[in-house]
């Protein structure tokens, strides 16, 4: 039986850990051309819980809102809590994926017949909501967070971008996660959300989707499948050993979420601007189908993570 307390199996939230949050703010307000800057908070806490002692977390946080997905930015101020300790091991980088959950009590202990115990939790906004991090990364790859309010789980929702700011789309399409056994992980991840297991695929190689790697002729292939979570898909990756972004990630930081993922309408157009704000291409190639093109951007000093540009061809 999958975990209870979280039906809606909606990621509403992306959890990004960053060293300096008004600098990543910044980029994030230029870069994905939000209407305005975002609103850095304090959070100070004296009585959280980690790891099952009370602790005082300081962080400075950033919400943005992308369609019905809240981007959350995080900058730990001390130690100990989860936040350093991510970034004391893995640098900067995505985090955890948000759940909202009814109640959070009844969804903790459902994930706790799984094995999985909390890492921190505490409650935020003048106790409006609480949250809670599970330590679902030894098995699933990313830390689920389970995000209540109290006076109602709400779907978060934005204004429209304009198509001609930044990289003109409000959509966040994809999370996606490197793993080294895309098989088990995909199974664990159904059988504890009771997600559909996907189909798993693999690329092809460079005679067909013209993978270039640093601008140049790459071979690596992956396995990829996918599992739709509301408004963006979780995608896992299990790269094979040839050197490419992929096997780069996974050999640097192990299994951990890589990227966040666009849909756009004009690649060329996209990455122009973004080289512009010193953002290069990483990894580029069609799908194997052909019907579209993907593009790894070397955005992680700016952003605190990888950005893909997804173009879906006109059938």
């Amino acid at each position: 039986m999958p975990v209870s307390g979280i039906e809606q199996k909606t990621v509403i939230q992306i959890g990004v850990i960053v060293r300096d949050i008004e600098r990543t703010a910044a980029h994030y307000t230029e870069i994905l051309g939000l209407p305005s800057p975002a609103t850095i908070l304090l959070h100070d806490d004296p009585h959280a819980n980690y790891h099952g002692q009370e602790t005082h977390v300081q962080t400075k946080i950033c919400c943005i809102q992308m369609g019905q997905v809240q981007f959350e930015l995080l900058q730990p101020l001390n130690a100990p809590n989860a936040w350093h300790d991510f970034l004391d091991q893995h640098g900067e980088g995505i985090h955890h994926i948000a759940f909202s959950p009814s109640p959070t009590e009844k969804a903790a202990a459902s994930f706790a017949e799984y094995g999985y115990e909390i890492i921190q939790q505490s409650y935020f906004g003048e106790r409006a909501g609480m949250y809670t991090y599970l330590d679902t990364d030894k098995d699933m790859a990313v830390v689920i967070e389970l995000l209540e309010h109290f006076s109602g789980n709400r779907a978060f929702s934005s204004p429209p971008v304009s198509p001609d700011q930044g990289i003109g789309t409000d959509t966040v399409c994809q999370v996606g996660i490197m793993v080294r056994d895309i098989e088990k992980t995909a199974q664990r991840i159904s059988d504890v959300l009771g997600l559909p297991k996907p189909p798993i695929f693999s690329t092809p190689g460079y005679d067909v989707v013209k993978t270039t790697y640093n601008g140049q002729p790459c071979d690596a292939t992956a396995k990829l499948c996918f599992f739709n979570v509301g408004q963006l898909q979780i995608e896992l990756i299990e790269p094979d050993e040839k050197p490419s972004v992929w096997r780069d990630f996974l050999n640097q930081y192990g299994e951990r979420a890589h990227h966040i993922a666009f849909p756009v309408k004009d690649t060329k157009h996209i990455t122009d601007f973004l080289a512009q704000h010193g953002i290069p291409i990483s990894q580029q190639g069609y799908y194997g189908d052909l019907s579209g093109m993907y593009t790894y951007l070397a955005s992680e000093d700016k952003l605190g993570t990888a950005v893909e540009l997804l173009e879906n061809f006109p059938k």
